[in-house]
């Protein structure tokens, strides 16, 4: 499942770049093509007004070019150029610069003057040339036209003797636009195969609190369902046993039924700890705010692990603070501290000792309960804190419970925004260490 859900990540990722770079090079190509018309279109324009210009006609008409080729004397700015086929070209027009050829036809189609501009060569063979003019003239429109190859934006217009056709050769534009597009496009590529290997590991990135979630959602399954399984196995063979002596009285079978008995508790307890945390999963309960003396608290826990710690020959020593006053759900914060105590209390060695310290550093309490015992390894000690966890592998309820106190202990603290956490040193003494905002 995780594979898959790598997959898809990758999957999805590498979809939007290469969506996103398809978006881009269509964007770069529909704004150059309309920025290359409306220049084109300019140009044009200028072209096809040309005649208009009576200063530069009439110098067209009385100022031929000198057979060097060159231009009029008085040409400067503003003025004309000529080439060998009397074309002008305004200096000061930018957009005029270009390859264009204006036809003129009269009111039966027929061609009347061809001219090009002066860095256009005379076609060698207009008869394409005619035949695109012929087909578009006097229809006052704009539009594409190709013939012999090269493509052309023109436009058609209507005049008094009959209609003028202008037009510009796209050849360098278009170019320019294919290399551009190819870059561009090359570049877009290169970028989504660099998204691509960058995808694939962060889906890994983003997988792994998912694979460690679904990891720990088998394991609390596997471990509630050994939990059920073990306590109901020993309760069917009690029953088989007591079923198996129907002639017996209960006084008899008293042992039996003792046994089932004990399980059924140890059932219930399981059942209530799996629904309490299954409600603070999903946050039914509020937290009910309340300031409080946690001093008190702890003090009055202590008092009553002290009998069961005397019974077990464990000593159970407290240095706390007085008056030290939170903000929290008063039930909730006494439960962690019995859980952290009971905890203490099963697990310390033989005549070990509890040693349980309140105190206040800065703005925050620290709670630390110790015990002596094993020494817990590193690696299992942020592990303790996990559903169903038990340093005991072979999950003895009777001394290590359930392996959900301590899950319990650690969600109070974090919705009350504090932290828990474990400690173990090679002397074999565990603490846990409470902390949590004062006021």
């Amino acid at each position: 499942m995780i594979r898959r859900l790598r997959i898809r990540i990758t999957a999805v990722i590498t979809a939007v770049m290469t969506v996103l770079v398809i978006c881009v090079v269509g964007g770069i190509f529909l704004f150059m093509n309309i920025s290359e018309n409306r220049e084109t279109d300019t140009a044009i324009d200028i072209a096809m007004d040309i005649d208009k210009m009576p200063d530069l006609a009439d110098d067209a008409k009385h100022e031929p070019p000198k057979d060097n080729g060159e231009a009029p004397a008085d040409g400067g700015d503003g003025g004309i150029m000529f080439d060998s086929r009397f074309s002008i070209v305004p200096h000061g027009e930018k957009n005029f610069f270009r390859n264009w050829i204006a036809v003129e036809t009269d009111s039966d189609g027929e061609i009347i003057s061809v001219s090009y501009s002066s860095r256009f060569s005379q076609l060698e063979d207009e008869s394409n040339l005619y035949s695109a003019v012929k087909k578009i003239a006097g229809t006052n429109t704009r539009g594409y036209v190709s013939f012999d190859g090269v493509s052309y934006r023109y436009s058609s217009r209507q005049t008094d003797s009959g209609s003028k056709v202008v037009l510009m050769d796209r050849s360098s534009q278009l170019a320019t636009m294919r290399r551009l597009i190819v870059t561009v496009s090359v570049i877009g590529a290169a970028a989504v195969v660099v998204v691509f290997v960058i995808s694939i590991f962060l889906s890994a990135w983003v997988a792994k609190p998912i694979a460690e979630a679904w990891r720990k959602e088998k394991e609390f399954f596997a471990d509630a369902s050994h939990e059920l399984k073990t306590p109901l196995t020993v309760i069917g063979a009690n029953v088989d046993v007591i079923t198996s002596n129907p002639d017996s009285t209960v006084a008899e079978q008293e042992r039996w039924f003792g046994y089932i008995k004990s399980e059924t508790e140890k059932m219930s307890k399981l059942i209530t700890q799996m629904l309490y945390l299954a409600r603070e999963d999903s946050r039914e309960d509020p937290l009910q705010m309340t300031e409080f003396n946690f001093s008190e608290v702890t003090e009055g826990a202590c008092l009553t692990f002290e009998a069961l710690a005397f019974e077990n020959n464990k000593l159970l020593e407290t240095d706390i603070c007085p008056d030290i006053y939170v903000v929290g759900d008063k039930e909730r914060i006494c439960r962690l501290v019995n859980i952290l105590l009971d905890n203490a209390v099963k697990h310390s060695e033989e005549n070990g000792r509890i040693t349980v310290k309140l105190e206040k550093i800065k703005n925050k309490l620290c709670l630390t309960v110790s015990n002596t015992g094993a020494q817990i390894p590193k690696e299992e000690l942020d592990r303790l804190f996990d559903r169903f966890y038990r340093t005991d592998k072979s999950r003895n309820g009777d001394t290590g419970g359930f392996g959900l106190g301590l899950a319990i202990a650690h969600k109070i603290a974090e919705q009350h925004g504090g932290t828990l956490s474990a400690e173990s040193d090679s002397s074999g003494i565990t603490s846990f260490v409470f902390r949590l905002r004062v006021l």
